[in-house]
């Protein structure tokens, strides 16, 4: 294992080094590009920093049973734990939320160009979950979301761009992450499964036809 790296490294870059791992450990990504106020999408330094040096802090991770790796396509870092600890546990309605961003990011797909991100409002967000997609009979209230996307802001997989999470016309952007944290495989199969749920529905309103 070669960390000779670290031992010549200034401090600046030992600084910038461990504020990189503790950003993987603590929210699980790094993208390439972020939002800035004032100055809309700009290269992300993590990102730069961890393409340079991604060898000596892919090992240095693994020595704590993290194992790091890259989506160079879509532009972003991730790490997954070793033994399958430290995941991140959702609730229902958080669940529903962030099916809903990932098949609103699926539906922007072919639109992203090199942006590769999707921007939308709480509201549009909103209207997928329970009128689009039909994943919940009904729309969680505001503290609700709010704390479902605020959850999903901090692992990197949306970043808010104006507004509150609370508010309806809250903009934000979802970012390439999103296609790890729900893979296509497991989108097709709720798809499936929603679709299904939809046929039935309709099967038995034409079995039961209203007076």
């Amino acid at each position: 294992m070669n960390l000779d790296w670290i031992n010549t490294a200034t401090q600046k870059e030992l600084e910038r080094f461990k504020a990189v791992c503790n950003q993987l450990l603590s929210r699980t990504y790094v993208v390439r590009t972020v939002y800035k106020q004032g100055e809309g999408r700009v290269n992300n330094p993590d990102y730069v920093f961890l393409s340079t040096h991604f060898e000596v802090i892919q090992e240095y991770l693994a020595l704590l049973d993290w194992d790091l790796r890259k989506d160079d396509m879509n532009g972003y870092f991730y790490v997954l734990n070793t033994d399958e600890a430290n995941r991140c546990s959702l609730n229902k309605k958080e669940t529903a939320i962030l099916l809903a961003i990932r098949m609103l990011y699926e539906e922007n797909l072919e639109r992203l160009g090199l942006a590769q991100d999707a921007v939308c409002s709480v509201r549009d967000l909103l209207e997928k979950v329970v009128t689009d997609y039909a994943i919940l009979p009904a729309k969680p209230n505001m503290d609700e979301v709010k704390r479902a996307l605020s959850l999903l802001d901090n692992h990197s997989v949306i970043q808010r761009i104006e507004g509150r999470y609370n508010q309806a016309g809250c903009k934000f952007a979802i970012l390439p992450t999103v296609l790890s944290a729900v893979s296509s495989e497991r989108l097709n199969a709720i798809v499936s499964v929603l679709r299904k749920e939809e046929e039935e529905k309709d099967e038995e309103a034409e079995e039961n036809p209203a007076d």
